[in-house]
């Protein structure tokens, strides 16, 4: 195996990983959230870890026979000499006591790595007198990405977020410049239409920017998340590929506390608004287990491996799928979105809680008369197998979006266009944009498709 001897590099170490996983398949989980396949420097060693993740992915357990032949599949390790290696990587790692000390090493050699790539660079741009202000922002980009490679490992309580925005909310006031049951939405039309979530489902939410996507799932996070007479105490994870954990947090204050979404950003909120604030972190949220993760471009082994963690998972939200990534090199964005929706899909099975994920749907919408807004399965945004792999396909549309002069102020047409588990319909609810919250309003019963 040929290497270059002046990267930094670790060959010992990458061998004691790939190892590692061969003796014991559970820690792929961990190493999927310190590594990435390009982290390794060997190609071969790439191709293996790419193959494991693979095979994570679909829920096969990493076994030497599986993970030859899907070494094969990959058009790899087609001769004897590369079968007898992927053996003695194995042996040869028999006696490691720690692997994430191992994968600590392979990911900090890549960095190095990308550092004197970027130093290279960043110094053919200094010699060919390119301008001092798009040197530097380059420079800065790819700092940022560097460091942004560097895996975040933890989930974030929303008691600790609020009181967070509590501290903040103070500054601003003061100084202006400065597991097996359906589980409910907390929505009584939607739960009296679908009965809840089934276990193991995997449902996709999708509307048009300014539809009220992310708020829609919020707002189900945290009713499922504080737990009623409907629901057991279950955990609810948020990822969110767009939104930060604290502007995600302000979103839940706004819609529970009943503040203007506005108030939140200025902080010139009353002394009552400030005391309900108040009094929701202190006394509403000791039990409420809605745990944010806010890292970009994540892929799913990487959530799996931190759903792997969370105690009484209930459900989990993803928003949102056109800024997922796969961690592959796929050329064709719409056969990555099928490997994405179709690794969610196994996901959810495993885990045995229901996934909703947030997807766009296409401007073919705004492109039709303007009686005929209503979505449709073929306007869903690099299609793919997205539809396939759903088992509930839920869309939202607001008839004021496209007509202001419509009588149907502030309503929500929550549209099931597709229902494994019984037929689709439309619920018509409550949308109250200035607290980012829906609801339940009178007449609310569902209408059949």
């Amino acid at each position: 195996m040929e290497i270059d001897q002046k990267m930094p590099f670790s060959l010992e170490s990458e061998q004691a990983v790939l190892g590692s996983i061969l003796l014991d398949p559970e820690l792929i989980g961990k190493a999927s959230l310190m590594l990435k396949p390009e982290y390794f420097y060997s190609e071969k060693h790439r191709e293996i870890f790419e193959a494991m993740l693979e095979l994570f992915n679909l829920g096969h357990t990493i076994e030497g026979i599986m993970l030859l032949e899907k070494l094969r599949e990959n058009g790899s390790f087609e001769s004897n000499e590369e079968k007898e290696y992927l053996l003695k990587l194995a042996e040869a790692s028999s006696m490691i006591g720690d692997m994430t000390y191992y994968a600590k090493i392979v990911a900090e050699k890549a960095m190095l790595r990308e550092v004197i790539d970027y130093s290279r660079e960043l110094n053919s741009m200094c010699l060919d007198n390119q301008e001092l202000p798009t040197v530097l922002e380059y420079a800065e980009r790819r700092l940022g990405n560097i460091s942004g490679n560097r895996q975040n490992m933890t989930l974030y309580r929303l008691s600790e977020l609020v009181r967070s925005e509590l501290e903040r909310l103070t500054e601003l006031k003061e100084n202006p410049s400065g597991k097996f049951r359906q589980i409910k939405m907390g929505i009584s039309a939607l739960d009296k239409f679908l009965g809840g979530f089934n276990r193991s489902d995997l449902i996709l939410l999708a509307g048009r920017p300014g539809m009220g996507k992310t708020s829609f799932a919020l707002n189900i996070a945290y009713n499922i998340a504080a737990s009623s007479e409907n629901n057991p105490k279950l955990s609810v994870v948020f990822f969110s590929l767009e939104m930060s954990r604290e502007q995600l947090a302000r979103r839940v204050i706004s819609s529970t506390v009943l503040i203007d979404s506005k108030k939140m950003l200025t902080g010139d909120v009353s002394d009552k608004e400030w005391d309900d604030v108040y009094k929701f972190w202190h006394d509403d949220l000791n039990d409420v287990n809605l745990l944010f993760d806010d890292t970009s471009m994540i892929t799913v082994a990487e959530m799996k491996a931190k759903l792997r963690r969370v105690k009484n998972l209930g459900m989990v939200m993803i928003d949102y799928l056109q800024l997922m990534s796969s961690g592959k090199k796929i050329e064709n964005r719409v056969q990555e979105i099928g490997e994405i929706t179709r690794s969610l899909k196994i996901m959810a099975k495993e885990l045995n809680v229901p996934i909703i994920l947030c997807s766009q749907l296409s401007r073919s919408i705004e492109q039709r008369k303007e009686d005929n807004k209503v979505p449709r399965l073929s306007d869903l945004r690099d299609s793919g197998s997205i539809e396939q792999d759903a088992d509930i396909v839920i869309f939202l549309s607001r008839p004021e979006y496209y007509d202001k002069e419509t009588e149907q102020k502030n309503v929500c047409d929550v549209i099931v266009e597709k229902n494994r588990h019984g037929a689709p319909g439309k619920v018509s609810i409550y949308w109250d944009g200035a607290h980012t919250a829906f609801r339940t309003m009178g007449g609310s019963e569902p209408q059949a498709q």
